[in-house]
């Protein structure tokens, strides 16, 4: 499990690859893309297959500890408030390739930051109460509070140990196939909004997500496959994160990650988002974090998830 949120990298990934369909051509002239696929969801290559039980599913308790076992325990994670991973980020299909870099703490600080030759330089962020971007496109923007508060309560730990947390239903599907990978399958339902994680049997980790985002060009499903795990400080998280949607691809690739503390001072406002916000009333509640201690436990979460059931919805 990371501390970095899918919700977060996902809707980073739709304002990206909308940024790039809606781009003058003449912007990406140089990087010869392939026209823009047709405004429909497709199914991905690496969608999963759905197969009938064969064996009695655990609870969603026990695949979610089991998963936060795998990354290294609950109080590892709890330990690391902050998170900075480092990496490269390719759309294959548009033929772009920049770098990226993400910083959180816990519980209400993010900042991505990336960087594609062709195109310019993509932020986004959040701070307490004002999540933010700003693109060479569309130029600065506010997240809307329903938005806000979905990444903000995905950004926590406490999510991460927990992802049924204050989730509306959570119901284990059985078995399905996803990446050729034997998994359980998951469903979420959390503020209306509708997921499937599928966990690795043998392994553990979560190795696929689908939801659905939104944006100003629609609702689109986003499949995303986490893939090539390692461990940084204890802490075991996927390296490599691939992003279908709309015909497009995104894959990012982590090189760095550390968990030492980040001062809250790097997540400040830009100057043009404080001035959509009348000066930055954006507060957090999030102090400077404290040191990760070099031995943690690896125990499973204490409480078991909200409305957890089995069986097919």
């Amino acid at each position: 499990m990371q501390h970095h949120p899918s919700r977060a990298r996902q809707r980073f990934f739709l304002v990206l690859s909308c940024a790039l369909l809606l781009s003058p051509l003449s912007a990406l002239a140089q990087q010869q893309p392939k026209p823009a696929a047709p405004a429909t969801v497709p199914t991905p290559s690496n969608a999963p297959a759905a197969k009938p039980a064969t064996a009695a599913a655990p609870p969603a308790a026990e695949i979610f500890a089991n998963a936060v076992r795998a990354a290294g325990g609950a109080d590892l994670i709890r330990s690391q408030k902050s998170q900075t991973l480092k990496g490269t980020l390719e759309m294959p299909g548009q033929g772009l390739k920049g770098t990226i870099v993400t910083r959180s703490n816990d519980p209400d600080q993010l900042l991505i930051e990336t960087d594609i030759p062709g195109f310019g330089k993509i932020l986004q962020g959040v701070r307490g109460t004002v999540g933010w971007s700003v693109d060479p496109l569309r130029g600065p923007s506010i997240m809307d509070k329903d938005e806000l508060a979905r990444t903000v309560r995905d950004l926590a730990i406490d999510k991460t140990i927990d992802p049924a947390k204050d989730c509306d239903s959570v119901v284990v599907d059985g078995e399905a196939t996803f990446a050729g990978t034997k998994c359980w399958k998951v469903t979420l339902t959390c503020d209306g909004i509708r997921s499937t994680r599928y966990y690795a049997q043998d392994k553990h980790h979560m190795v696929g997500q689908s939801t659905t985002v939104k944006s100003a060009l629609g609702e689109f499903e986003v499949t995303t496959t986490f893939s090539d795990f390692g461990t940084f400080d204890g802490r075991t998280i996927p390296k490599k994160t691939t992003n279908s949607m709309m015909g497009q691809e995104q894959v990012m690739t982590i090189t760095e990650a550390s968990f030492a503390p980040i001062e809250p001072s790097v997540f400040a406002l830009p100057a043009e988002i404080q001035a959509l916000t009348q000066g930055g009333a954006g507060t957090s509640k999030g102090a400077a974090p404290k040191a990760t201690p070099k031995d943690a436990s690896k125990d499973a979460p204490k409480s078991a998830p909200k409305g957890s059931t089995q069986g097919t919805p």
